[in-house]
């Protein structure tokens, strides 16, 4: 019986394989401005862990706040990547990357709470705005010369990616020596220790490895609820595609949020220093 309902789940599962990589990005193009979309990823909700401290206290004492309060989540997400660097909060003078920024707005927030930067640049596959540190390219073959930057970020992004241990060798590449790797992501049990596996294979060190799978699935219950008043005012032609957008943003009731939610799968945080 459980043979058969993954058979039958198959079709599914390629369609929405499809639909992340081609149809939704190109989509999120054309409406993430109609609709003020500004982040992509799950969400995170903090916990009271010592693990989450550093980014509780950065975000009480932070000011002025009230124009982010509908991606509250999304930032909690970016914070929890950031606050595994050791010298968070505070980026002043570093040079960094954000592999796969998606619309950008993540730089904002970076170099407005976190800044100033020494450079702070984005690299993505789809860009969606005319934005002046934003440039195309490939996660696997990163457009940037050898030891270019100090700390680089990636957040919920790996998964789709062609081949995640190419992304690694190029992030190695591009990281200077003592710098350090970021990277917040989905990933099925059996293969989220293999994660760093692959980064010590090439010359990384483990800083910090965790399972937040309960933090995300709280946000999650904040970011959907946004997303699905959205949906309610999208153009006909984006709630053609309702059901698909509702399964990529893992809204409750549906197969991806069920399966964090039951363990199949799960949300890691880590972070490595390039030796």
């Amino acid at each position: 019986m459980n043979l058969l309902l993954h058979i039958s789940s198959i079709p599914g599962r390629l369609w929405l394989w499809f639909f992340d990589r081609f149809i939704m990005y190109p989509l999120m193009k054309i409406v993430a401005p109609m609709l003020g979309v500004r982040f992509m990823n799950l969400g995170y909700w903090p916990s009271t862990s010592e693990d989450d401290r550093k980014l509780i206290k950065f975000m009480d004492d932070a000011d002025d706040l009230e124009e982010y309060e509908s991606d509250r989540s999304h930032i909690h997400l970016y914070e929890k990547a950031m606050s595994m660097h050791p010298k968070y909060p505070n980026f002043q003078d570093l040079e960094i990357l954000e592999v796969s920024c998606g619309q950008g707005y993540s730089l904002e927030w970076i170099e407005r709470w976190h800044g100033p930067t020494k450079c702070l640049i984005g690299c993505d596959k789809v860009v969606t705005r005319n934005v002046n540190n934003i440039v195309y390219g490939n996660a696997t073959d990163l457009p940037f010369a050898e030891k270019s930057f100090d700390f680089v970020l990636n957040v919920e992004a790996a998964h789709l990616y062609s081949d995640f241990r190419k992304f690694v060798k190029e992030v190695s590449r591009v990281l200077r020596s003592g710098g350090t790797f970021c990277y917040v992501d989905v990933r099925y049990p059996h293969d989220a220790y293999l994660v760093n596996e692959i980064a010590e294979s090439f010359g990384f060190i483990l800083q910090h490895f965790e399972d937040c799978t309960e933090e995300v699935v709280e946000g999650l219950n904040y970011s959907a609820r946004k997303y699905d008043n959205l949906l309610e005012r999208a153009p006909f032609f984006v709630k053609l595609f309702k059901k698909s957008l509702r399964e990529t943003y893992c809204a409750p009731g549906t197969d991806g949020y069920e399966r964090l939610k039951s363990g199949q799968k799960m949300y890691v945080a880590a972070s490595w220093m390039k030796n």
